[in-house]
């Protein structure tokens, strides 16, 4: 296990309570991950990301202004870069981003554009439209972590790597944040189908739209909330009787 990790893991075991024992669940991915020949990184170095993704072109499409400091207010403190790496390189990415909205909500949040600029008056393109029908996006609100950035090498998209990757933010978010709702974004179209099963079938419902900006992206919106995070990790824990 990278020694990366061991910050994190000393929170988890720190954090685990009285329900669920986050460590060792996250353990067993670190062991899984090892089988495919697959180490884990993390840190909070989000810049990282963005060198991967400029390596990576062909096969992933360019970041949202979320992920860019000089737009966002994105920072180490409300960060968790996770990578995974095969013989060194890279192959596949997750980054989680921690939201705090006591008074507002995703759906203010995101169509007045500060899910991702910092001042999107200033920032914003001319025509640049963020676009919340889905009607949750009107519920979500508190402690919210969304996870992004999620890139799979083509070599690996077929070694569970992705569902372990899913897995992997779970525990995480619940061991480092405690959030009030994990979400994410699942583009449109027809790998729509396929992705839903990779992320354990979350709730989903479709309307949130960005028109105009880095890309248009028209896509679903899936989310957690804390007791659906714990019954994925106690669903999938480790049996009491099989070995470490």
């Amino acid at each position: 296990m990278s020694t990366k990790l061991r910050p994190f893991l000393d929170a988890i075991e720190i954090n685990h309570g009285q329900k669920i024992d986050i460590g060792r669940f996250f353990l067993k991915l670190c062991e899984s991950a090892r089988q495919l020949g697959i180490s884990w990184h993390m840190g909070r170095d989000f810049d990282r990301m963005a060198e991967v993704n400029r390596m990576h072109q062909d096969t992933w499409e360019p970041l949202s202004p979320i992920y860019d400091p000089e737009l966002s207010d994105i920072n180490p403190d409300n960060v968790v870069y996770i990578e995974g790496q095969a013989e060194g390189d890279p192959v596949v990415t997750l980054i989680l981003r921690r939201y705090d909205w006591p008074t507002s909500t995703l759906r203010e949040e995101w169509e007045s554009g500060r899910l991702a600029y910092r001042d999107p008056g200033t920032q914003m393109g001319p025509h640049e439209k963020w676009i919340a029908d889905a009607p949750i996006a009107a519920e979500i609100s508190g402690r919210v972590v969304f996870a992004g950035g999620l890139w799979c090498h083509p070599s690996f998209r077929r070694k569970r790597l992705p569902v372990l990757t899913i897995a992997m933010m779970r525990s995480i978010s619940l061991a480092v944040w405690k959030p009030d709702f994990t979400i994410g974004m699942v583009e449109r179209g027809p790998l729509t189908r396929t992705l839903l099963p990779l992320y354990g079938n979350p709730a989903v419902q479709g309307g949130m739209q960005i028109i105009g900006a880095w890309r248009t992206f028209d896509c679903n919106l899936i989310w957690e909330t804390p007791d659906i995070l714990i019954r994925h990790i106690r669903n999938h824990s480790m049996h009491a009787n099989q070995p470490e």
